[in-house]
């Protein structure tokens, strides 16, 4: 990794911020999203699976810092939902219009199964209708997802600018 992620530890701390104190005060459909995660899909998906990971890791456990829940079990679901999405895209076609949308409801979906799962694990209080309550959140993300991916991926050209091949 190169130093041109730093910058996003503090906009991951406003996320968080806002997705904790803010979003749930405005649901939508009862539900709000998880920005944070979103935003690690996001630079996963155009910087690839290392920082993508790596962000998901420091994500996860700044959102862990503002719940109640066992440390750590939403890094490892957002590491694990980030890999998933970056592994299904590089296994499809590139540079299709669509296709970030459908890895953030795809990733969303492995998101909650993973974090029920491990909650599970734990002998938290959590139940299988509970878990599928959640699931068109994958829609709301899907949403939401377009525009914090095309604000990303403008910054990401502006960072990292591509190299002419002749």
């Amino acid at each position: 990794m190169n130093s041109s992620w730093w910058w996003l530890i503090p906009v991951l701390l406003l996320l968080a911020v806002l997705q904790t104190a803010v979003l749930p005060r405005f649901p939508i459909y009862g539900l709000s999203p998880n920005l944070v995660f979103l935003l690690a899909l996001a630079w996963g998906l155009l910087r690839g699976v290392n920082e993508g990971v790596a962000l998901g890791f420091g994500a996860g456990l700044i959102l862990d810092l503002f719940s109640v829940g066992p440390v750590g079990v939403t890094s490892l679901a957002i590491m694990t939902a980030v890999f998933a999405a970056i592994w299904v895209q590089q296994a499809l076609p590139p540079e299709r219009f669509f296709l970030p949308l459908a890895l953030a409801g795809f990733a969303t979906l492995v998101f909650l199964f993973v974090y029920f799962l491990l909650l599970r694990l734990l002998n938290q209080p959590v139940t299988f209708p509970g878990m599928i309550s959640r699931a068109p959140l994958a829609l709301l993300h899907m949403a939401v997802f377009l525009p914090l991916y095309s604000i990303l991926y403008a910054l990401d050209r502006a960072l990292r600018p591509r190299h002419v091949q002749i």
